[in-house]
């Protein structure tokens, strides 16, 4: 009996070893063993997500059908259609440096709070100012000032959101909270896209299918709204972290802002973030160009909605095969690689149209143009997946703690300074080189490549390709060293250590125990 005790003992110790082996092997049976770590996470960090699920579908069901509906429904031309959505953006990126600096003195609930009221009270504005004005003018301008209303609550949004997501999470669960995050983000982009935006297009229209999309998104920012009144701010995952902001001195937004300004690391952050600008500008695009690229390349009743669906598609789909892998990587060498493939992808609609009926099977413009805009979508949306998530989590790691809105604020500032440039390049480049009825003179073959879309992506190709060169010649200046005299926050070679280790697969499974 002793000598079957034993053997069946050693069979269970070799058994249990092999499954240990395997798990460690297999970077994907890795991935899903690190989720037990969510049930260290509080109902805050869930209400979290929900209250970025709600927000995300009133934000991208909205920003897909933007300049369409700018322009179908509120009678604004290309240039100004896109001009005000640059605006939209633009007046995000000069509230969102003060708000920040707000969420951390005031607090998570009532910066929630203060956002809804004024995004509820602009989007409103915005979705019925067209119809309960007297003339069109009067409509338009009503537009304008819902969009700058809607722009100050919008800006609250993203700081707060994943201030809330960092506090909620504790420092071992934090990569797989920040996973999460932006998987359950591009999930409700899916269902925006999919379901909400084909369905209103599809029932209502072209036209009248935008005013229901917006005036419906008020309604999920409403739900979001209450879903933060049950959100508990001082249930903090890390206590370190609850004493640095009781133990932090009372300061007002100005003067925290200008204490951020003089961090060594803030100043790194700022060049890090104007050097990605030129890749973020292609970021832009799915929603600022592309709209109407598609309908006057193809056709007007082009399901924008699907095909704006594959991109976040792709991301939840590799957040949950790839990230695994992608771990073993150093943050800022797959940032790198992201914006270098996110920029290549816009070579597939940047080459002359007539190259792709060298492909067999392609004998349409039409066929042509769907290959090259289902080309461009999958090759970014890799580059996507390597680089935002990282992104996020780069930045949220790098914030000293009594500090963490203020940077985070920041890291969403590339995109909304993107938005407005290239809400006016876009506008111009879209009427001259895109315009209302260029289909039908392209079958006639009586425009030339520098008159065409192609051109048009060409000059946005050239100032993509900008950013990962500069990344990489600035590399050890902007990452060499985060604000190692603050004692509070750790410097980046730690950070990233902990986050992306280029270590050995036993050193990232010991690190993550």
């Amino acid at each position: 009996m002793q000598v079957s005790q034993s053997y069946f003992s050693d069979f269970r110790i070799r058994d249990a070893f092999h499954l240990s082996m395997n798990e460690s092997a297999n970077p994907i049976l890795k991935y899903f063993s690190e989720f037990k770590i969510l049930k260290t996470v509080s109902k805050d960090f869930w209400l979290t997500n929900v209250v970025q699920f709600f927000d995300g579908m009133a934000y991208f069901s909205m920003i897909t059908v933007f300049v369409l509906y700018l322009t179908d429904y509120c009678s604004f031309n290309d240039a100004d259609a896109a001009l005000w959505v640059g605006l939209y953006t633009l007046f995000i990126s000069a509230f969102v440096f003060a708000v920040g600096s707000i969420c951390d003195i005031i607090g998570i609930r009532r910066t929630y709070l203060i956002g809804f009221i004024i995004l509820i009270a602009g989007r409103l504005i915005m979705g019925f100012g067209p119809d309960l004005s007297p003339t069109v003018d009067s409509g338009r301008l009503a537009v304008m000032a819902g969009i700058l209303i809607m722009s100050f609550g919008t800006a609250f949004m993203s700081p707060v959101i994943q201030t809330s997501i960092r506090r909620f999470t504790p420092l071992k669960a934090r990569s797989t909270g920040f996973n999460i995050y932006y998987l359950l983000m591009n999930i409700s982009a899916v269902i925006a896209n999919v379901f909400l935006i084909e369905f209103f297009r599809k029932h209502f229209g072209a036209v009248d299918g935008g005013y229901w999309i917006i005036n419906f998104g008020t309604l999920m920012v409403l739900l979001g709204c209450i879903t933060t009144r049950f959100i508990n701010e001082d249930n903090y995952a890390e206590p370190s972290e609850r004493e640095a902001n009781i133990n932090a001195p009372l300061r007002r937004p100005l003067q925290l802002f200008m204490e951020v300004w003089k961090e060594s690391a803030f100043r790194k952050l700022i060049l890090f973030l104007v050097l990605t600008m030129g890749v973020r500008i292609v970021f832009t695009l799915q929603f600022l160009v592309m709209p109407k690229y598609y309908v006057r390349t193809l056709y007007d009743d082009f399901a924008i909605g699907s095909i704006n669906a594959v991109n976040p598609a792709i991301i939840v789909s590799g957040l949950i095969l790839l990230i695994p892998v992608l771990g073993r990587f150093s943050t800022v060498g797959l940032m790198i690689a992201g914006m270098s493939i996110s920029a290549f992808s816009l070579v597939f609609m940047a080459i002359p149209i007539e190259w792709y009926y060298l492909v067999p099977g392609i004998e349409t413009r039409s066929q042509a143009y769907l290959v090259a805009i289902v080309a461009q979508i999958l090759v970014f949306a890799f580059g996507e997946l390597l680089f935002s998530p990282r992104f996020s989590e780069y930045v949220a790691r790098v914030a000293p703690k009594d500090k963490v809105a203020s940077y985070m604020s920041l890291a969403a500032l590339p995109m909304f300074i993107a938005k407005p440039i290239n809400g006016i390049i876009g506008g111009l480049l879209v009427a001259y080189l895109c315009y209302d009825g260029i289909c039908a003179k392209m079958d006639t073959g009586h425009i030339g490549f520098w008159d065409s879309p192609e051109f048009m992506w060409t000059i946005y190709l050239a100032m993509a390709v900008i950013s990962p060169i500069a990344i990489i010649m600035t590399r050890r200046t902007i990452t060499s060293d985060h604000p190692e005299e603050d004692a509070a926050s750790p410097p980046i070679s730690a950070i990233e250590a902990e986050t992306d280790p280029a270590l050995t697969a036993e050193e990232f499974t010991e690190a993550n125990s």
